[in-house]
């Protein structure tokens, strides 16, 4: 198992971090590794101020008239999460790209906040890659991915 799953969020990073929830269309061609962790990168830069870890995962077709029902086995909570994260991310630009396809939604839970706002050496990458917890918790601005260290 990894330990921190680093992925690119860009503009979504407002929907991820407003509801606690990520998606993502599934089948992917490169998958991620399963991870202790999450860390979203926001735009320009790639910084990132908090771990989450992976409460839920479900896969669903965004456009599926019965979501409700395919959520019945989760909390309330989660349920309402991700149906307000759907609706909202349909409001935006940055909405569901493929249509009728699925996704992978993950239930997120906030673990640790990373106030030095750590961001990759380098270039932010378009691709998720990977770090070490404790290269991403150090206090360092700068983090090397895991492949390099």
């Amino acid at each position: 198992m990894r330990e921190v799953l680093s992925i690119p969020a860009g503009k979504t990073i407002k929907n991820i971090k407003g509801y606690g929830i990520h998606a993502f269309p599934y089948p992917r061609t490169t998958t991620y590794d399963q991870s202790q962790y999450i860390a979203f990168r926001a735009e320009k830069g790639g910084k990132m101020d908090m771990l989450y870890s992976v409460m839920n995962e479900i896969v669903l077709n965004p456009s599926d008239e019965n979501l409700e029902c395919k959520l019945h086995h989760l909390d309330d909570d989660s349920k309402d999460r991700i149906l307000r994260y759907i609706h909202a991310r349909k409001t935006t630009k940055f909405g569901f790209e493929k249509k009728n396809h699925t996704y992978k939604f993950f239930v997120l839970k906030e673990e640790q906040s990373l106030p030095h706002e750590p961001r990759p050496q380098g270039r932010n990458t378009a691709g998720h890659t990977y770090y070490t917890y404790e290269e991403i918790t150090c206090g360092k601005g700068e983090v090397i991915v895991q492949s390099k260290l």
